[in-house]
């Protein structure tokens, strides 16, 4: 709830304000913003400790798109967020409504201790963190240029200033981070000076005496407790292959092209979206879990980065109506028998959650409408790969050879002949699963999709599409009249008799992992995994493991199963982040949860893998 002292925003939980009210924009230009102008460097990393209302941040956008540099990354936390209709409230009041605030309020959600990603224009990028800061720490991985404290007084909110959270800023930090805070606190300066930091003061702004400014003289490293899971370093490359033109391997490409990459698509095909992305329509919606599931933290974080992705590239492809998910049984009832802003629950032929923010897409004429954009070669089967002095040359099965610097898997179910064949890990678990969907007349005027045990989507030109059968295992490519029958007996209850006309099937394999989740990231040395970790078993706890070993520039995005259209756009936006070298766009045990080598690991850690000698 709202509170205001003296016409200040109040918080009441730390008796403090959160900034005065003469001149507050002034006044971040002062103490925070001003600080870009000590940084030599075309890109620019803020960190900030408070976000509040994310007044820095916008006095920082500012500061930013006055000077010359080429890129803004906004990294903060902050553990008793405002909602968005909070924050809306207290813009108006303070009459900051240009559109980058409102651009903002659209795309901000809160997923409480995940981050959120947030991209307003091609150069700048927000991540939040909604969590406790030290959580902040353990997941995230980046060094700033700059630091703004801008908790509350250390007197009413300790832990902000703890020793804990000061002796880590040299860990993300580069030589010369400039830190600035309000705070001049005693405690402040002494753990700063005793942890890399050279402080000083400078003038404070209006009635404020002095504030606080630190540098950083002697960066740490960081301790890291699974380092397996690190993040492979990509040398800093030009050319980008992507092998497969799905969904996923289209939005990889169409971001590292809009980053400034070279860019071409291999495709075994005649034309893109021929696999799982073929259907005419599907849902894109966040898979709801109880709170704190890991795998419902991932899905929510690669929903809201592919709203964003669509409503940059979805064009008249992407349909922002919402659906409605019936709550058939009491498997349903459970995922949602808690309160959420993601989702509303009202009564029909059953309880049904209505999720407002998930979209209605066309996979298959979207995927042609981004392939429009790219360099594709179709007819290229993957073959092999060699690697040169400079880069990799990769082999098709019609004889031609591409060359490219960073080589991206988006090859869909194949993945899991990749890593037998070309990769040696006998212990991945991944799976094909053949769906078949069925396209009939438009029976039913819906003005949103909805599923139940099946789903049913709105119509495209008098077409509504149903979906859709699993089986794991089935290769069988054509259509089959039982599997129709099968569709049509899942959405049942909304047929009530009436007279369904199949005017066509569809038949797609999607890929599979065994835990659900997607293979995203680095492709793992897998016989060097096994000899530098053979000791898991035992020394699984401890911080004193080397580097990981992956093969180099080579990275995959794939077993996406039926949220593709989600999880693929998530896929696309880690993987750059990656090559670019920069905060990745969810939080570190995400990564961990989607890493290649999650299932090698889990084997070794279980002294189940068998000597490779």
């Amino acid at each position: 709830m709202i509170k205001y002292h003296n016409n200040a925003l109040y918080n009441s939980e730390f008796d403090d304000i959160y900034f005065n009210t003469y001149e507050p924009l002034a006044e971040c230009e002062y103490a925070y913003s001003s600080a870009l102008d000590g940084v030599n460097k075309s890109t620019i990393v803020v960190a900030e400790a408070g976000f509040g209302v994310g007044l820095n941040f916008f006095c920082t956008i500012a500061k930013f798109k006055s000077l010359n540099k080429k890129s803004l990354h906004y990294i903060a936390v902050e553990k008793y967020p405002f909602s968005k209709d909070e924050l809306a409230s207290i813009y108006e009041q303070f009459g900051l409504d240009s559109a980058i605030y409102k651009e903002f309020l659209d795309n901000y959600h809160i997923i409480p201790n995940s981050l959120l990603r947030i991209n307003l224009g091609s150069n700048i990028t927000i991540d939040i963190y909604f969590g406790d800061i030290l959580e902040f720490l353990e997941e995230c991985e980046f060094r700033a240029d700059i630091w703004y404290l801008d908790g509350f007084a250390p007197s009413k909110n300790p832990q902000m200033w703890s020793e804990k959270f000061l002796s880590n800023l040299a860990c993300y930090s580069y030589k010369d981070t400039i830190i600035r805070s309000f705070s001049c606190a005693r405690v402040v300066r002494d753990r700063l000076s005793q942890n890399g930091f050279e402080v000083g003061k400078l003038k404070g702004y209006h009635k404020k005496r002095e504030m606080l400014q630190a540098i950083c003289i002697e960066p740490k490293s960081r301790i890291k407790k699974q380092i397996w899971f690190d993040s492979p370093v990509i040398t800093k490359p030009k050319t980008i292959l992507v092998v497969g033109a799905g969904i996923s391997g289209l939005a990889i490409a169409t971001l590292f092209k809009e980053a400034g990459f070279d860019v071409v698509v291999a495709e075994a095909n005649d034309k893109a979206a021929q696999g799982a992305s073929s259907n005419l329509a599907g849902i894109c919606a966040p898979l709801i879990t109880q709170p704190g599931v890991a795998l419902g933290d991932m899905h929510m974080s690669s929903f809201l980065l592919s709203r964003q992705f669509y409503r940059q590239f979805g064009g008249d492809f992407v349909d922002f109506c919402g659906c409605d998910e019936y709550l058939i049984n009491d498997k349903m009832l459970s995922k949602f028998n808690h309160d959420s802003k993601f989702f509303s629950i009202s009564n029909d032929i059953y309880l049904k959650a209505n999720i407002d923010l998930a979209m209605q897409i066309q996979p298959q004429n979207l995927c042609l409408a981004l392939a429009k954009n790219l360099e594709i070669y179709y007819g290229y089967e993957y073959k092999s790969l060699k690697q040169l002095e400079s880069c990799y040359e990769v082999n098709f099965s019609n004889l031609k050879t591409i060359k490219a610097d960073v080589v991206i898997f988006a090859n869909g179910n194949r993945a899991k002949e990749l890593f037998i064949s070309e990769f040696n890990d006998p212990y991945m678990q991944l799976s094909s699963v053949r769906g078949q969907t069925t396209m009939v007349s438009e029976f039913i005027n819906l003005n949103r999709p909805l599923s139940a045990r099946g789903y049913i989507t709105k119509a495209i030109d008098k077409i509504q599409l149903i979906g859709a059968s699993y089986a794991r295992g089935d290769e069988y490519a054509l259509p089959r009249d039982s599997d129709d029958e099968e569709n049509l007996a899942l959405v049942s209850e909304f047929i009530d008799g009436k007279n369904i006309d199949i005017i066509g099937s569809n038949v797609g394999f999607r890929g599979y992992s065994g835990d659900r989740f997607p293979i995203i990231g680095g492709i793992h040395n897998a016989s060097e995994y096994m000899r530098i970790y053979s000791s898991l078993l035992w020394t699984k706890t401890k911080s004193t493991h080397q580097n990981p070993i992956y093969h180099p520039n080579i990275l995959i995005s794939a077993a996406h199963g039926s949220r593709g259209l989600s999880t693929g756009i998530l896929g696309a936006n880690m993987l750059l982040d990656m090559v670019l070298g920069r905060q990745i766009c969810v939080k570190k045990s995400i990564i961990n949860a989607l890493n290649p080598s999650r299932f090698l690991i889990r084997k070794l850690k279980k002294g189940l893998v068998k000597s490779s000698s």
